[in-house]
């Protein structure tokens, strides 16, 4: 068997010729020569092939997959030609690889593999390839990979924002709550940030929506109203009592504050966590330390019990949620705490989202949970230049995407398959 039979078989590239092999052993680099199977040239803007002499040609080298510890190297002469339908002078596509990459389709299926699974390090030193070279890559492999929202009818989904960098650099997250996925991530925060997101769905999938889970953002909200008119919002239970939780720490401050005595005064400031905490997670001295509270500072646990109630609110059946609701609403409307009658109106004017939250039993859970999981892969995109290299690597570890690498990969299979 030839030396090139052994190396196409070895490469096993499709519609790929091999035409020879050089060794540079000093550098312990391998260059195969390819070709395309098909002699005419495929214009590589609009995929049409034509039979067409070339304008001109130039020899280039693509990157694949290293044998042992060689470097090996794809080397053809790259044509360039008039394509009729462009009406341009235009570059051919090859088989092996992505347009204007310089890296073969293998070696961006590993490489990328390697970055949904390792840090930076591994995969620098294994694919001998700079960090900022990684995100192009990803960038590359997603869009090759990834599903088309098109083609994924979304019926539930959660937005959410998240900071990735210093001085308010943000990310907004649009996560589907039936598969668990990242469906797209985009810049910044704003309701307009959402627009990408939601052109892209088309008139049938933005009508196929039905709920929408989110914080209490007015951004999002209005946009969300005005681009998905049939979805319901559902404001997440959980930033709900957060709220509370925050009227609660008001109401100890201000007490803390008025109180002369700063004996009184310190032993009211060791009451944060337990105030903060649910009561099933009490301890016994936490709970005793309560019963005082109680006795020494009506206030302040009347705060408490405003947030305890609103908590229980949640525990409800949808039938009576509303009926209680209601009855918290004018209790912290006549509290005389300022800061949860501030809450009372906040949270009356969008009654309807949280009341929905407990009819569907829809939270932003879910997103939260993924956010921890995007917060540590920011800290592994440490060195990548753009927004946009991040977003590629959220959406390479966490929309479902399947890399498929060379050993998987058969006759008659899909490659660019999602989980």
């Amino acid at each position: 068997m030839s030396i090139n039979s052994v190396f196409r078989r070895l490469l096993a590239l499709q519609e790929t010729r091999v035409l020879g092999v050089e060794f540079f052993v000093a550098a312990m680099m391998i260059c195969v020569d390819v070709a395309p199977r098909r002699r005419n040239p495929t214009c590589s803007r609009c995929g049409r092939r034509y039979s067409v002499g070339s304008y001109d040609s130039d020899s280039r080298l693509w990157r694949h997959v290293d044998l042992g510890p060689w470097e090996l190297y794809l080397r053809y002469r790259i044509r360039r030609f008039l394509c009729p339908h462009c009406k341009t002078v235009v570059t051919e596509a090859v088989p092996w690889a992505e347009f204007a990459s310089t890296f073969t389709r293998d070696f961006e299926d590993v490489t990328s593999f390697l970055a949904q699974q390792a840090n930076q390090t591994v995969v620098g030193r294994t694919m001998k390839v700079a960090w900022p070279t990684v995100g192009n890559i990803v960038r590359r492999t997603v869009n090759r990979c990834g599903l088309p929202l098109r083609a994924a009818k979304l019926y539930r989904i959660g937005v959410d924002e998240i900071s990735y960098r210093k001085h308010h650099k943000y990310l907004s997250i649009v996560a589907d709550h039936d598969t668990g996925h990242v469906v797209w991530a985009g810049k910044g925060k704003s309701g307009d940030s959402l627009d990408p997101f939601l052109d892209s769905l088309g008139e049938e999938g933005r009508r196929a929506i039905r709920l929408v889970s989110m914080d209490m953002s007015q951004a999002y909200i209005s946009k969300v109203r005005e681009r998905l008119p049939l979805a319901i919002i559902v404001f997440d239970p959980f930033h709900v009592v957060k709220l509370a939780n925050d009227a609660v720490d008001k109401v100890r401050r201000q007490q803390v504050r008025a109180l002369k005595d700063k004996a009184e005064a310190t032993a009211l400031k060791k009451t944060r966590w337990v105030l903060l905490k649910t009561p099933e997670d009490l301890q016994p001295w936490e709970v005793e330390k309560l019963s005082v509270l109680a006795k020494v500072n009506r206030p302040l646990y009347r705060a408490y019990l405003l947030k305890e109630a609103l908590r229980a609110v949640f525990r409800e059946p949808p039938a009576k949620a509303e009926k209680r609701l209601d009855a918290w609403l004018a209790w912290a409307s006549r509290s005389r705490l300022p800061s949860f009658v501030t809450l009372g109106r906040t949270i009356r004017q969008h009654k309807a989202g949280i009341l929905a939250a407990i009819e569907h039993g829809l939270s932003n859970g879910r997103l939260e949970g993924l956010n921890n999981k995007i917060r540590l892969i920011s800290h592994r995109a440490y060195g990548f230049h753009s927004a946009e290299a991040l977003i590629a690597l959220v959406m390479l570890c966490c929309s479902g995407i399947d890399i498929p690498l060379p050993s998987d990969q058969r006759p008659g299979s899909d490659p660019y398959a999602i989980m």
